[in-house]
């Protein structure tokens, strides 16, 4: 594999070889965690932005010979998901602001948005009695005990990837659960899944 050009290693991957696809993540895996660090200012947020760029990478691989400069393709990936999830952290951190105030001043929050913010936080915690034991139990460790990735894993006995895993379905489970029911006040949500 390492006398193919990194153009025939893109060419390989878009038809499905797995080796291909392998090197080409232990290539840039460090550059773009690097990247994605400076960035976000998290370990954590760059290991699974990462991840999920060549996740992405893999399962649209047949676009891949679209791509001109693939270089530059991964590190723009990695910059939009990475913008993505601070704008997600920042909208989350203001939801749970609100929600944590105690006394609702009438200039602060109007009393039908107190109204739908009890509404969805009741049916987030009738949610989790539909996640799995082990979902649930990350959720609550991450959640209400502000535990980390790497302590949760530590604690369960488990490979942090898999605690990130169990939290990204447990959230998309709940976030779908959410959009049946309340469509558009869906944007509410995350009030309790603010990313640790």
């Amino acid at each position: 594999m390492d006398s193919y050009s990194e153009q025939e290693m893109v060419r390989l991957v878009a038809a499905g070889s797995e080796p291909a696809f392998r090197q080409l993540f232990y290539q840039y895996r460090p550059r773009l965690i690097a990247f994605a660090l400076g960035l976000s200012k998290s370990e954590q947020a760059a290991e699974d932005i990462v991840h999920d760029v060549f996740l992405g990478l893999w399962k649209n691989r047949q676009r891949l010979p679209e791509v001109e400069h693939f270089s530059n393709y991964l590190f723009r990936a990695v910059q939009y998901r990475t913008h993505r999830q601070l704008q997600r952290r920042v909208k989350e951190a203001l939801i749970l602001a609100r929600l944590r105030q105690e006394v609702y001043d009438g200039d602060f929050i109007e009393q039908q948005e107190i109204f739908t913010l009890q509404v969805v936080r009741n049916f987030l915690k009738q949610g989790l009695d539909k996640l799995t034991p082990q979902q649930r139990r990350i959720f609550l460790l991450s959640r209400e005990l502000g535990l980390s990735h790497a302590q949760i894993a530590e604690r369960l006995g488990i490979q942090p990837q898999t605690v990130s895993n169990h939290l990204s379905d447990a959230l998309r489970m709940l976030r779908d659960e959410l959009d049946i029911f309340y469509g558009p006040l869906a944007g509410i949500p995350f009030i309790l899944l603010s990313v640790s």
